[in-house]
């Protein structure tokens, strides 16, 4: 069940604020989260992208003692690819936060966002601190300005909530928000920016098997342009304030796994339907694989097939591209199997039945389909009962344009 609020402040215990800082140009650019019980457990997924910006060096750090109390995020600048002054700078940052909020710098966690190889302006986001301290609040508001404050390419804010009942009876709420556009690709630790609140009862180690289960059928299946950022980062906050009983590792909530499940597949469609450029949602549904991740490889790789995006893009219900893309997917499975359909809001046009091409007729009303913005590709590989899905988007002329000139816009 949704809630009416959505977003980090749908969850009681905790305050937000988004500001404009002055690191870009115009606009909100920073935003602080607080929790009212101060430090809490917490948990954290990061960029596999070997090269890792200084905010993410310092959070995983922080978050050795598995608890945070607040979370400080900017856009504009990803302090990233920028050697000990920028480490320093982030530093100095949970500094900032600490002093304001009366924690200490470990509890702080922190995420930038924006043009790599740029130092962050430190006068700036200590100013910028201060005035999101005095605006904290667990209004509507609030969150979603907080949501607002770290896009960057984005052209919306992504917000979600949701409301779930344990298993004792009790009511948990989770709440999040993200931010994500582009350098966005599957098989991370983590992906894009995403902050996840919630007032569960949960212990440390729940929470961090919660979250990674839940990323790797969402966030980690997620693709827009094959790149994979410095940056990414998700942090997961619980105060346990809900009167469910405590979650641990050993003994997880079915209910809990399957409402952060819902949360952070909303934000990962929400990310891909936001693609830099993009006009098409695509979601690829993988079935009758044999094993899992023969069913992930070959979502994943047809999600990403560039020649499957610009095919989408053009309307071009081209389905020898998804077939070459799951040829070197590294999927197993039987060429003379498999099963392609397109599926719109209302209907479902099958493209290849068992290994064969449909007739012409079929291609014309996958031509029609194609004008629809959210397009569903169904992949029956006839192997198995493993599944899954993966999200992306299509490949437009304006990804090309934004991403040509980003370093002097």
């Amino acid at each position: 069940m949704s809630d009416e609020k959505v977003g980090l402040t749908s969850v009681p215990g905790y305050r937000a604020a988004g500001v404009e800082a002055g690191v870009k140009e115009e606009g909100l650019d920073l935003m602080l989260l607080s929790s009212e019980r101060g430090t809490v457990p917490a948990a954290g997924l990061f960029t596999s992208n070997h090269v890792k910006a200084a905010p993410v060096q310092i959070s995983k750090k922080h978050l050795e003692d598995k608890q945070l109390g607040a979370i400080v995020a900017n856009s504009g600048c990803a302090n990233a690819f920028t050697g000990r002054e920028g480490i320093r700078r982030a530093r100095q940052t949970a500094q900032y936060v600490a002093d304001a909020l009366e924690l200490k710098p470990e509890d702080v966690g922190l995420a930038s966002t924006g043009l790599i190889g740029t130092q962050l302006p430190l006068d700036k986001i200590g100013e910028g601190i201060k005035k999101a301290k005095e605006e904290l609040s667990n209004t509507w508001e609030a969150g979603t300005d907080a949501a607002k404050a770290i896009m960057t390419t984005d052209t919306v804010s992504k917000e979600t909530a949701t409301t779930l009942e344990a298993e004792n009876g009790s009511t948990i709420k989770i709440g999040a928000a993200a931010k994500g556009a582009g350098m966005i690709h599957p098989d991370l630790h983590a992906t894009m920016l995403a902050i996840i609140v919630t007032d569960a009862n949960i212990t440390p180690a729940g929470l961090r098997s919660a979250l990674q289960k839940a990323a790797d059928r969402s966030f980690n299946m997620l693709t827009i342009d094959r790149d994979t950022s410095t940056n990414d980062t998700v942090f997961a906050l619980a105060n346990g304030i809900a009167e469910n009983e405590k979650i641990t590792k050993k003994e997880p909530s079915k209910n809990f796994q399957e409402g952060l499940n819902r949360v952070l597949t909303d934000l990962a469609k929400m990310i891909a339907k936001d693609g830099e450029g993009a006009e098409h949602l695509i979601e690829i549904r993988v079935e009758g694989a044999e094993t899992e991740e023969d069913a992930k490889k070959a979502a994943r790789t047809v999600a990403g097939s560039n020649l499957v995006k610009a095919a989408i893009f053009g309307r071009d219900p081209n389905f020898g591209r998804i077939v070459a893309a799951l040829g070197y997917s590294g999927a197993e499975f039987s060429p003379s199997r498999i099963s392609i359909s397109l599926i719109g809001e209302e209907k479902e046009t099958p493209l290849v039945l068992k290994g064969e091409p449909l007739p012409g007729d079929s291609i014309d009303e996958a031509i029609k389909l194609l004008e629809e913005e959210e397009i569903r590709i169904y992949i029956d590989l006839d192997e198995g009962g493993e599944s899954a899905t993966s999200w992306g988007c299509d490949l437009t002329k304006e990804y090309v344009e934004i991403n040509s000139q980003y370093f002097r816009s």
